[in-house]
């Protein structure tokens, strides 16, 4: 039991024992993006590795005195459903951490909302709005950017 002033029934609790297991915890919340972005991820590395070793046997093909252009269209069709892969999967990569960037980001900032709904009114009083407000705004959408583009560089 906390001692507050105003108390939400459905609060969700988040780690805070440390910063790292804080913004786990909030990234915990929705496991699906975590593991679709480096199940994506993965993908795309792979198709891109692909694409490479099919222009390197395809440079093969062309150096053998007998190829045929058959052989060399299907070459260049796996190099363009690799292509398509890589986008497609980079594709889902990005949007995967863009949407987990968001709901921390939105999460983040109703765990301030409600931090700042337990506040006494004398801790409101003493406060300059403006700084209060600029850390729901501000500091909270930094959460958003240390994502994405932040964790895919």
């Amino acid at each position: 039991m906390t001692k507050r002033e105003f108390r939400l029934e459905s609060e969700y609790h988040y780690n805070r024992s440390g910063p790292v297991r804080w913004i786990v915890s909030h990234l915990m919340r929705y496991p699906l993006f975590p593991l679709t972005t480096i199940l994506a991820a993965i993908l795309n590395n792979a198709f891109y590795s692909f694409i490479q070793v099919f222009v390197g046997r395809g440079f093969d093909l062309v150096v053998t005195p007998d190829w045929q252009t058959a052989a060399l269209l299907g070459l260049a069709a796996s190099v363009m459903g690799s292509a398509i892969g890589q986008g497609l999967t980079g594709l889902v990569r990005d949007f995967s951490i863009e949407f987990a960037a968001q709901r921390v980001e939105r999460d983040a900032r109703d765990e301030l909302y409600v931090s700042l709904l337990g506040k006494s009114q004398t801790f409101h009083s003493r406060q300059r709005i403006g700084d209060i407000m600029a850390r729901a705004t501000n500091d909270v959408h930094m959460l958003n950017l240390m994502f994405s583009p932040g964790l895919m560089l």
